[in-house]
Formats: structure tokens, sequence, C-alpha cells
């Protein structure tokens, strides 16, 4: 018999006999199958183990795809409304500023300090989410875009009130932010080409690489649930 037989066999006689010590704590017909020298009867134990082994390696790969199912929801989420605060942030005031009464710009302050903070919160989902699934390229370049994003005008964003802590979350200052200058509040922050824009382009690829993903791991999750129930 070659070495690599010899091996197996040991190997064989390993788990049995672990099996077997098992058993004894339990008795009854388990102990008498287990206990039970024939070929056959080794044979049914193997195809028992390595079924077992089967199922936990199915349960860790579904699981693990069960979580990216999570992340990639609330990145696609987070994303979409990403796009909905820019476009409002874009899109404010509805007036010329020398149109605006004081308690108009007053206003105008509140809603941008309101948006910013709902903006944030998605920004902070988009960032965590992304981080989780870093390990995907794709996600580790949008993550370095949407933090080199806020870098690229740091001291600007951080004199309105908004600064960036070191794995990428932003905070705001909403007092800090309504006590600023209106139109510089709308050229840093409502403006084509700057930050809050740049992020909710951005954004956009974001939900569309999240759909695409979820697209996979529904189609991943599915298939596994149903060759794992034909087999038993």
């Amino acid at each position: 018999m070659n070495t690599k037989g010899i091996s197996s066999l040991i190997m064989q006689n390993r788990l049995l006999s672990r099996a077997r010590s098992r058993a004894k704590t339990h008795g009854g017909n388990a102990a008498s199958v287990l206990n039970s020298n024939s070929d056959s009867g080794k044979k049914a134990l193997l195809n028992a183990i390595k079924k077992e082994a089967d199922s936990q390696r199915y349960l860790g790969k579904n699981e693990g795809a069960a979580k990216s199912k999570e992340h990639y929801t609330a990145m696609k989420a987070a994303a979409e409304s990403i796009q909905k605060n820019a476009k409002k942030l874009l899109s404010m005031p509805s007036k010329k500023w020398e149109e605006m009464t004081e308690e108009e710009v007053a206003k105008y302050k509140e809603d941008v300090a309101s948006e910013m903070s709902s903006f944030i919160g998605n920004y902070n989902t988009l960032v965590n989410n992304l981080s989780e699934e870093a390990d995907s390229k794709v996600n580790e370049i949008y993550l370095k875009q949407l933090k080199g994003y806020f870098t690229n005008v740091k001291a600007d964003l951080e004199a309105l009130g908004i600064t960036q802590d070191g794995k990428g979350k932003l905070s705001l200052d909403e007092e800090k932010l309504k006590a600023a200058d209106a139109d510089k509040i709308k050229k840093l922050l409502g403006t084509e080409g700057t930050f809050v824009d740049d992020v909710g382009k951005r954004a956009e690829n974001v939900a569309a690489n999240a759909d695409t993903n979820l697209a996979v791991l529904n189609k991943s999750l599915y298939a596994g649930n149903y060759s794992y129930n034909q087999k038993g």
C-alpha cells in the first residue's frame, strides 16, 4: 500500500475514534452504529462527517453573502438619498440674493443646515458600508474619492462647521454653519463642481454598483439555498 493510502486510513480511523468517543455519552442506536466495524458502517459515518463539513462551509458562505447584501442595500439607499440632498442644496435659494429679505436669508441658512445634516448622515452611512465591503477594488476607489473630495476643500468646509474624522466620517456644527455668510455657504455647498455636487455625482455611481452587486448576491443566495435543499 502506498503512503497516500496509509495516510487516508489513519485519518479515517482518527475520525471514527473521535466520533465513537462522543457517541458514548449519548448511547442508544447512535453508539451502536458508530461502534460498528463493518465497512458499510464506516462508510456511512464518513459520509455523515463529510456532509456535516460541507453544510458548515455552505452556511459560512451563505452568511457572508447575506451580510454583504445588508451592506449593499444600505449603501444603495444612502447613495440615492445623497443624490436627493445634493439636488436640493444646489437648488437653494429660490430667489436671488438682492430680492431676499433678512428673514428669507436666515431661513435659507436654516434650510441648508437641515439638508446638510441629512446629507452628512447619509454620507456617513455610505462611508461605513463602503468600508465594510472595501475588499472590492471598486468600493475602495469610491471610498478614497469621497474622502478626497473633503480633503480638497478641508479648510473651507471646516470654516462652515463641517469636519471629517480619521475614518472619513463627517460631523456638522449647525450653529457655526448658520452663522456663516450666506453667499459663502451657497458657493461652497450649493454650486456645481463643489463638494456637495461632487459627492452627489459619485453617489450615483455607487448606487449603480450596489444595485449590480445586489443582483449577483440575490442570485447567489437563491441558487445556494436551492442547491442545498435539493441535497437534503
